[in-house]
């Protein structure tokens, strides 16, 4: 989680497909470089929390949608 969320920090523009991008290269080269290889989690259970990563992100990187000023009467 950390990985991911140092990374995320430099996505310019971060879309929902970019920051799905950066989750699953990150899961990738962790699986790659056998960080996963003891901690008994199935690619499946894997995939899961690639998909909550990436939510989690979405909804920090979410922008805010800008209203026009109210003018008062």
């Amino acid at each position: 989680a950390d990985a991911v969320e140092s990374a995320s920090r430099t996505v310019s523009d971060p879309t929902a497909k970019r920051l799905e991008s950066l989750v699953h290269r990150v899961t990738i080269n962790r699986l790659l470089d056998g960080q996963f290889e003891e901690c008994g989690l199935t690619l499946s259970e894997l995939r899961k929390i690639e998909e909550s990563l990436t939510k989690s992100l979405i909804g920090i990187y979410h922008g805010r949608v800008t209203y026009p000023e109210q003018r008062t009467a």
